[in-house]
């Protein structure tokens, strides 16, 4: 009984999925009908809707950061543990000719008493920013032409916080050191770019649909009739093929940074077996900027099935953490303290 129910559950998700895939594919195929036509943002780009991008020799140094993270729920406090890496990679015709990586001694520690999960999530977020961009500073100040950062350009919505809150102290660090970073590049005339891998936006569908559809010709605006919105990297899997990228928007709701209103993006199928990436970019000028990011960009994937940039997969190499930290550092505090707020949780120690 209980294995025919639950055969029956997934038939009906499966069945609701394959219904949203054929939506997918039809909003996909309209989208390609009219990606040739032009499309201007505040008048700064000449994009299309659809973009095809060139490649570009690698003769030029990049630099990457990302960092790896454990957070551990104990019985009367929580252990945050941290690494965040940067690499830079110097390329003569093509080829990397020189290496240098910037790295902690030992991983960044902290204790958490936080009130939920939820509060967990949002703290160690707060300090996996602060110590990837303080990281990235350091990578700036060695004048690499590109700084990749492994995701967005700004501190997530969620992370924001209220002045009175206990937490606003280090989210205004955290805010301060991205504007710091976006100063040091810019006095070392470095560009910083944005990679999100995993995008869960749908701010492409809501600027195709509110925004570009209304202006179409007629003909146009009826295979739209009935479009639905998607997540934005899901809606373009098929629409893009590797080497092109959709038209470039202005990122909005970014608060509290000195470079709020500077930040761009597009998306870019890099990698013809994967999905497409969310490329932002912080400039002044992002007519003339854009065909640079997208080529250089473009140019550092260079594998079929995995869309990012070397630099970005090098960093996320050396930065990850394991299980290990967290046992190993448990171990150790317990042996110090045999206290029972680092005492494990009772659902890590059931013996079923």
């Amino acid at each position: 009984m209980e294995l025919s129910l639950l055969k029956s559950s997934v038939a009906r998700i499966s069945d609701r999925i394959v219904a949203m895939e054929d939506r997918r594919k039809k909003a996909s195929s309209a989208i390609k009908s009219i990606g040739g036509l032009g499309f201007k943002v505040g008048n700064l780009t000449d994009d299309n809707i659809i973009n095809t991008v060139e490649k570009s020799e690698l003769n030029f140094s990049v630099g990457g950061v990302d960092g790896g993270m454990v957070a551990r729920s104990f019985h009367g406090v929580d252990l945050v543990i941290i690494r965040a890496v940067g690499v830079i990679f110097d390329y003569k015709k093509g080829k990397i000719k020189s290496n240098k990586v910037f790295a902690p001694k030992a991983p960044f520690i902290t204790e958490v008493d936080s009130s939920d999960d939820g509060e967990l999530i949002t703290v160690a977020s707060l300090y996996r920013m602060k110590e990837e961009v303080a990281r990235a500073i350091e990578v700036a100040g060695d004048s690499p032409n590109f700084l990749l950062m492994d995701g967005p350009l700004y501190p997530h919505p969620s992370t924001r916080m209220a002045k009175g809150t206990h937490l606003f102290k280090l989210y205004s660090e955290v805010v301060g050191l991205y504007d710091k970073l976006a100063k040091t590049c810019e006095e070392h005339g470095t560009k910083l770019v944005g990679i999100v891998e995993d995008s869960r936006s749908r701010y492409f569908s809501k600027v195709l649909l509110n925004k570009i559809v209304p202006t179409l010709p007629e003909k146009h605006r009826a295979v739209f009739s009935k479009v639905p919105s998607f997540r934005d990297t899901a809606l373009l899997y098929d629409t893009l093929t590797s080497g092109e990228r959709t038209f470039t928007f202005k990122i909005s709701g970014i608060h509290d940074l000195k470079y709020k209103d500077n930040v761009f993006a597009f998306y870019m199928k890099t990698a013809k077996y994967d999905r497409p990436l969310r490329v932002e970019f912080l400039s002044t000028n992002p007519k003339s900027d854009l065909s640079e990011v997208s080529s250089k960009v473009y140019s550092l994937s260079a594998f079929s099935s995995y869309g990012l940039p070397s630099a970005i997969i090098e960093a996320d190499a050396r930065a990850k953490l394991t299980t290990y930290y967290s046992e190993y550092i448990y171990r150790m505090l317990f042996s110090k303290s045999l206290s029972p707020l680092i005492m494990s949780l009772r659902r890590e120690n059931r013996p079923f």
